[in-house]
C-alpha cells in the first residue's frame, strides 16, 4: 500500500462517522428485486440462448474488497492506480457492455454523460438480446449533469409519462461517425439511445416501444419481473441481509437444456445413480461474498418443495461431481475446497419452491500469486458461467 493510499484511508476512517449519518438521509439504493420492477415481463426473449436478465452491484464488490471509503473520496486516479481494480472487477463475468470501456474512458466519461461508471454507478442490471438491450443503473447519478452533458451533444430531451428522457437518431440506427466510447449507452457503436431519468435509477434502450415499456413497468402500469412470482422467489432465494450480493445471471430452463443426446458431446455427464434433473423454467447463477467465505448460488423454482427438494439434493450431487471438459479427471469444486450444500426454499407468498444449491469456500489466504498478481474472487463461479457458455455445464441438463 503506497503512502498516499493510506493517508487516503486514513482520513476516510476518521470522517466515518459523519459519512455514515448523511448516508441515513439518503434514498435506499435500488436493489435486485427493485431493479426487476423496472424490466417489462414481455421485453424478454422466449427463445434466448444467453441468461435473459443480468445484474451487478458494482457497491457490493468495491464493499467485498475494503475500497468502497476509497471510490466514496472520489479520487478516480487512487481508485484506478492505487489498488488493483482492474483485477478486482474481473470477478464480474458477465457485465454489461460498458464495463469493457469503463477504464479506457475513465475521467472523459462525465464530459460525455454527467457521471463516471466506476465512482458513480452502484448497480446495474441489463436484459433481453442484441440489438435492443434494456440498461438499468442505480447509484450516484445526477439528473442536471446528465442532462447537461448529453444538450451539449446534441441529444434531444422529451417526455414520457412524466419522464424526462433524452434521446437520438432513429430505433436500432448506428452512426459511425457518433461513435464515443465515453459513452456508455452503445456509444462504441455510435448507436441510437432513449435515456431516461426515472426517480430512482436511469434506463437506457436503443428504441422507443423498449424505453415506453421500461417506463411503464417502473411505473406499475404494466408487469414487471418484480411481480413475476418466479423471478420475485429466486431473487428472494439468493438475497440475504448477512452478506454481499455481488452479480447473478437469470436463465430460461430452454436455454440450457440440449438438444439431441448430449452423452455423444464426449462431456463428463453426471452420475446415473442421481437421477434425472425435474425439469424447470427459470434459474438464477448468484456469486455472494459473506465476510471471507465466497458463495456461489444455484436456484431452480418449481411449484412445490418436494420436486424442489429432489431437484435440489440430483443438483448438489452433479455439482459436487462437475469436471471441466479440458480437465476430466479433476472435480472442480474440489479444486477450490468448496463446500456443497442443498436447501429448499419456499416462498409463502407465491406457493413456489427454489430448489438451492450453495458452493462455499474461503478466499484465498494471499491475495497475489508469485508473480505479484491479484487473484481475483469468485473464480468457481467464473468457470460455471464460462462453461455455460460453451454448452458445457452438464449439472444444469435436463
Amino acid at each position: 500500500m503506497t503512502a498516499r493510499l493510506c493517508l487516503i484511508v486514513a482520513l476516510l476512517l476518521a470522517l466515518m462517522p459523519s459519512a455514515t449519518a448523511l448516508a441515513q438521509d439518503d434514498p435506499p439504493a435500488p436493489s435486485l428485486l427493485a431493479m426487476l420492477a423496472g424490466v417489462p415481463q414481455d421485453a424478454l426473449p422466449a427463445d434466448s440462448g444467453w441468461a435473459t436478465v443480468r445484474y451487478v452491484d458494482f457497491a457490493a464488490l468495491y464493499e467485498a474488497e475494503g475500497i468502497a471509503a476509497l471510490r466514496a473520496a472520489g479520487d478516480l486516479d487512487a481508485l484506478m492506480n492505487d489498488v488493483p481494480l482492474g483485477a478486482m472487477l474481473s470477478r464480474i463475468i458477465a457485465g454489461p457492455e460498458a464495463l469493457n470501456y469503463a477504464f479506457s474512458s475513465a475521467g472523459q466519461m462525465a464530459g460525455a454523460v454527467g457521471f463516471e461508471w466506476l465512482l458513480d454507478v452502484d448497480r446495474s442490471l441489463d436484459f433481453g438480446d442484441p440489438p435492443d438491450i434494456g440498461l438499468l443503473l442505480g447509484g450516484t447519478l445526477d439528473a442536471g449533469a446528465i442532462g447537461a452533458a448529453l444538450q451539449a451533444r446534441d441529444f434531444d430531451q422529451t417526455d414520457v409519462s412524466g419522464v424526462t428522457v433524452w434521446h437520438r437518431f432513429d430505433d436500432l440506427a448506428i452512426s459511425i461517425e457518433a461513435r464515443d466510447t465515453a459513452d456508455p449507452f452503445g456509444g462504441h457503436l455510435g448507436a441510437a439511445a432513449r435515456i431516461a431519468l426515472l426517480p430512482d435509477m436511469l434506463a437506457n434502450a436503443r428504441s422507443w416501444p423498449l424505453i415506453n415499456a421500461i417506463i411503464g413497468a417502473a411505473q406499475g402500469a404494466q408487469p414487471s419481473l418484480a411481480g413475476d412470482p418466479a423471478y420475485r422467489a429466486l431473487a428472494g432465494a439468493i438475497t440475504a441481509p448477512d452478506g454481499l450480493l455481488i452479480q447473478a445471471l437469470f436463465f430460461g430452463g430452454e436455454a440450457l437444456k440440449v438438444a439431441g443426446d448430449p452423452t455423444q458431446l464426449g462431456l463428463a455427464m453426471p452420475a446415473e445413480d442421481l437421477g434425472p434433473l425435474p425439469p424447470y423454467a427459470l434459474t438464477v447463477l448468484a456469486d455472494r461474498q459473506e465476510g471471507h467465505d465466497q458463495v456461489h448460488l444455484i436456484g431452480l423454482v418449481y411449484a412445490d418443495a418436494p420436486t424442489a427438494q429432489a431437484a435440489a439434493d440430483v443438483l448438489a450431487g452433479r455439482i459436487a461431481d462437475f469436471r471441466l471438459s479440458t480437465r476430466p479427471d479433476e472435480v472442480l469444486v474440489e479444486q477450490f475446497g468448496a463446500t456443497v450444500t442443498a436447501s429448499v426454499v419456499e416462498s409463502e407468498a407465491d406457493g413456489l419452491a427454489v430448489a438451492l444449491v450453495e458452493a462455499r469456500y474461503p478466499l484465498p489466504a494471499e491475495r497475489t500469486d508469485a508473480g505479484g498478481r491479484f487473484l481475483s474472487a469468485g473464480r468457481l463461479y467464473s468457470m460455471w458461467v464460462q462453461a455455460i457458455m460453451r454448452r458445457e455445464f452438464t449439472p444444469l441438463w435436463w
